[in-house]
Order: C-alpha cells, then structure tokens, then sequence
C-alpha cells in the first residue's frame, strides 16, 4: 500500500532558497501524514513559464536540487520534482525522482511539447523514465504528454501501476483535468497522479484542479484552484480486481493476435 501526496501550488518567483523551505515543511508534512510519495507541480522548483529562458539562468538548479534528495532523506520519502534543467543536448522540461534514501533515480524529460513558447525553449525528451516504490511500479509522464493516450498506453503496457504527471495546466484549458485525466486512469487501469500549478505566472493562469485517480476511473482525491496537499492510499488489491474482471490490455493483445 503506497499513500500518495500532491502538492498543488506554485514555488516563490525567482527566489530558489524559499523555494526550498517550502518545499521542506510540505514534504515533512506529507511524510508525516504516512506519504510514501510526494509529486510537485511541473517547474516548481524553477518556476514554469520563464520568457527568454536560457541555461545561463539556470546555474544554480543542480544545488537546488541537491538539497531536494537531502529533504527526501531527512523525511525518509520519494519525491518527484518539476524543475527545467541544462542536459548535454540544452534546456529541458524535467521531472527529477529522488529515492527515500535521497538518491537520485533519474530524470524524466517532457517528451511533448506544448505550444510555441516550450518548442522554442526546451528540447524534447526521447526516453521514458519508471521507478518502483512502495511494490508499485511508476512511470513519470509531464503535463501534455498524458493528453496522447499512446504515452500513458506504453507505461501501462510496460507493467506500471501508478504514473505520476507533474503539470501547468493553464485557463481555459481545465477540460483536461475534469474530463481526460481520470480517463486516462481508466482505459489503462491503473492509478493516475495529476500534480498542476495553482496562480499566474507571466501571463499565465493556472488552474489547479489536481486530481489522484483509480483503475476505475473513480477520483480519490482532487482540489478545487487553491494551493493544496492531496492525499490517497493506493491499493494494489483494487489494481489486481480491476484487471481481473474485464482486462483491457490482455483483452487487446488477444484481438491483435486473432
């Protein structure tokens, strides 16, 4: 059994140092309520919708996240991170896994793309990212990417229970959260962490509306536009009833080889 924690808001502008204090009283938070697992929203750390980004803004980033693995241990629970970071190949759209332990399991790197401002500014991911924790497997999807349904197909297909999405979901888009999200959870049966920002930011308003899912496409825990930590305690037994009963990908897999 794996409790799930969201935070739903956004970090301090420009201010990387509180940042990170908020980071470290809402993650001690969640592990003391009995998370196992705390998802931030995309870009928290660094803030998302940063016009004339380039990597010299960005220098700072690998200490900031440094102390984020140094939080995750102190409090003995896995974090996932939404911060923008320099890879070999330029800027990119991230989503940083720290272990309980503190230890770096990898970065998942934002595969789609959304709109003109993020193609200008960041390169694209090619490769998908997973973790185990808690005995659930976790894929890592970033905000655009769960709209494909082919994305969160291939986490369900390489035996993932649970796919965390750190989000900036911005108005008037909040169709995505209400509508599509828990039926990403569905269609693929498996547990569906959607992490969004909450304020403005440049232009930009987001609209919370964060949300944890189940197998059946039942919502376990949503907020409404204020920042806010969701909870929920994610069950492998429903996992397990859930596919027994009517199995989508095995039942795929037969009509393909029909």
């Amino acid at each position: 059994m794996l409790r799930l924690a969201l935070w739903q808001g956004a970090g301090v502008a420009n201010d990387h140092a509180a940042t990170l204090s908020e980071v470290e009283r809402i993650v001690s938070e969640a592990a003391a309520s009995g998370a196992g697992l705390i998802v931030f929203p995309e870009g928290y750390l660094t803030g998302y919708h940063i016009p004339g980004l380039t990597a010299a803004d960005l220098s700072d980033v690998e200490a900031a996240l440094a102390r984020v693995g140094r939080i995750a241990a102190d409090n003995a629970i896995s974090v996932v991170m939404g911060s923008h970071v320099l890879s070999n190949e330029g800027v990119r759209n991230a989503a940083v896994i720290f272990s309980s332990t503190g230890e770096e399991l990898g970065r998942y790197y934002k595969r789609l793309l959304f709109g003109a401002w993020e193609k200008e500014t960041f390169v694209p991911g090619r490769h998908v990212t997973r973790f185990e924790t808690s005995g659930l497997n976790v894929g890592v999807l970033i905000c655009y990417d769960v709209e494909f349904p082919e994305l969160v197909r291939q986490e369900a297909q390489a035996g993932a229970d649970l796919v965390v999405v750190p989000t900036a979901l911005m108005a008037p888009h909040d169709r995505i959260a209400r509508q599509l999200v828990p039926v990403r959870a569905m269609e693929n049966q498996l547990f569906l962490g959607y992490a969004n920002r909450t304020g403005t930011e440049h232009g930009l308003d987001f609209v919370g509306l964060s949300s944890i899912n189940g197998p059946d496409g039942e919502t376990l825990a949503s907020a409404e536009a204020v920042p806010e930590l969701l909870f929920a305690d994610l069950d492998p037994d429903i996992l397990r009833r859930e596919r027994a009963e009517n199995s989508y990908l095995e039942d795929l897999d037969r009509y393909r080889n029909d």
